[in-house]
């Protein structure tokens, strides 16, 4: 994949003003004007309505951040509209939506054609395509979402935590709070025995300097990309820690004043499990005591759409694995007592 695709995992709670408990079903009841008694097949394709008509509406952009969401229903210009948010088992949402930047002037050129051309106002959004899963328990208060995006400048996340935050208040409901979610036995099985398999620090730079050097004048932006692998293969994830406390003291470069790698836009650590010899990839915030709980799909989805996007039906497969699996277990273990007794 061309792009560096991953998914990401958040968790949310219902908040209702005059009551301690309320789940989605009476969001359904309370806000969206349904008379009772609704059944739960009934109660989904509400939440669907709701969620889609809702994307069009004022939560659906942010003029702070310059990114829209929406779902663009026209055949011939979404061409993954096959693949729009239903309804699976389980109350769960999921497919693709759209999204992207808008609020900049820009130009649109054919590649095979230098003379064509037209040019894209403040008031048009470049639209792209992600996936999400979205779990609306009818029974339950909390829900969460598995969201893709494409690195960080490809992406919906942050306005997708707006827009969800959001919906789900009215009259009878505050505003909810959202929290990244990395399913604790997610982390605990991999983390149990782990050892320490590369740490990588990556940033965008642009080059200020003016120079008469003709390379110098084509490296104008670059990636830098630093990989440290450590000699010792049986370092210990629990030593991240204090790998944090050495590497934020790291300055690269030499021109100007250096940067510090504790300041680059993308900081990964991959952990290998010495007994099955997988390894898996998260984002290391060094703000964080915690692993950010980040998924990157290569290697996980083979295939790729022709726009470099994964292939949205693995995609939706592993999500719904990762959902059922690793996910639901820790946000309704209740469930998972009951089929024991």
């Amino acid at each position: 994949m061309a792009i560096n695709p991953k998914i990401e995992f958040y968790r949310f709670k219902l908040n209702p003003r005059h009551a301690d408990f309320k789940t989605f079903k009476d969001f359904v009841m309370d806000e969206l004007n349904v008379r009772r008694p609704l059944d739960d097949t009934k109660a989904m394709k509400h939440l669907l309505s709701f969620f889609i008509s809702s994307l069009s509406g004022n939560y659906a952009k942010d003029d702070k951040i310059k990114k829209q969401i929406k779902l663009e229903g026209r055949r011939d210009i979404n061409m993954y509209l096959d693949y729009k948010p239903k309804i699976i088992e389980g109350n769960i949402i999921c497919g693709v939506i759209n999204g992207g930047p808008y609020g900049r002037d820009r130009i649109v050129a054919d590649v095979t054609d230098p003379s064509e051309g037209s040019k894209i106002g403040k008031n048009k959004s470049i639209l792209q395509y992600y996936y999400i899963l979205l779990y609306l328990p009818l029974d339950h208060n909390e829900g969460c979402f598995i969201i893709h995006s494409n690195g960080k400048e490809e992406t919906i996340t942050n306005i997708f935590k707006r827009f969800i935050s959001n919906i789900f208040k009215g009259t009878n409901y505050k505003q909810m709070l959202l929290d990244t979610f990395c399913p604790k036995s997610f982390q605990d099985e991999f983390k149990k025995g782990a050892v320490i398999k590369s740490l990588e620090f990556k940033d965008t730079m642009v080059d200020s300097i003016h120079t008469t050097d003709g390379v110098s004048e084509v490296l104008k932006r670059f990636d830098i990309r630093i990989e440290a692998i450590p000699k010792d293969k049986n370092i210990s994830v629990t030593e991240s820690l204090k790998l944090k406390d050495i590497f934020a003291k790291y300055i690269f470069g030499q021109v100007q004043k250096g940067k510090s790698l504790k300041d680059f836009e993308e900081t990964k650590i991959s952990l290998l499990n010495p007994v099955d010899k997988s390894t898996k990839t998260f984002e290391w915030g060094f703000k964080d005591e915690e692993f950010v709980p980040v998924v990157y799909l290569d290697g996980r989805v083979k295939n790729s759409n022709p726009d470099d996007t994964p292939n949205f039906d693995e995609l939706d497969l592993l999500c719904q694995n990762y959902f059922k699996d690793e996910v639901l277990p820790e946000i309704r273990p209740e469930l998972f007592v009951e089929k024991m007794k």
